[in-house]
C-alpha cells in the first residue's frame, strides 16, 4: 500500500479525530472548498483510504479514548459520594474488558453448584457477598439453558 499524501493524512485526522464530514474533513485538509464534496466522495471511495481510517480509528479508540474510559471508571470507583451501584457498575466494566470476571463468575456459579454444608467459611462469606451477581449469573444461565 502507497503512503498517503499530507492532504490526504490530513483529511484522515479530520475525519477521525474531529467526527466531521467528509466534506468538511477536505475542506480542513487543504483540498479546494469548491470541490471539497467531489474530492471527499472521490478519497472515501478508495479502499487504502477506507483502511487508513480504519486503522487510524483503531488506535485511537484503543489508545486515548480507552485509556480516557479506564481513567473516567477509575475516578467513579474512588468517588465515595458516587451512588453505589454506580460504583459496582464501574468495577464490573473494568473487570469484563480485563477478562477477570469471567473468572469471578465462573467461581460464583462453581460455589453456588456446592452445598451449603459442603462451603468453608470463607466460600460462605463469597457467596453473601456476592450474592445478588450470583443470582443474576444463575437466572441468566437457566433461561440460555432452556
Amino acid at each position: 500500500m502507497r503512503a498517503n499524501t499530507e492532504l490526504q493524512s490530513k483529511f484522515i485526522q479530520s475525519i477521525v479525530y474531529d467526527g466531521v464530514s467528509g466534506t468538511e474533513a477536505a475542506r480542513r485538509a487543504g483540498y479546494s472548498p469548491a470541490s471539497a464534496r467531489q474530492t471527499s466522495s472521490q478519497l472515501l471511495a478508495q479502499k487504502a483510504i477506507q483502511e487508513a481510517i480504519r486503522q487510524e480509528q483503531f488506535k485511537y479508540l484503543n489508545g486515548t479514548l480507552a485509556s480516557k474510559a479506564l481513567k473516567t471508571l477509575e475516578q467513579v470507583i474512588d468517588d465515595e459520594s458516587a451512588p453505589h451501584g454506580a460504583r459496582v457498575q464501574a468495577s464490573i466494566a473494568i473487570l469484563e474488558r480485563s477478562g477477570l470476571h469471567h473468572n469471578i463468575e465462573r467461581e460464583n456459579i462453581r460455589l453456588m453448584e456446592k452445598g451449603v454444608n459442603e462451603m468453608t467459611s470463607e466460600e460462605l462469606m463469597t457467596v453473601i457477598n456476592n450474592y445478588p451477581t450470583v443470582m443474576r449469573q444463575l437466572t441468566e444461565q437457566s433461561v440460555s439453558a432452556q
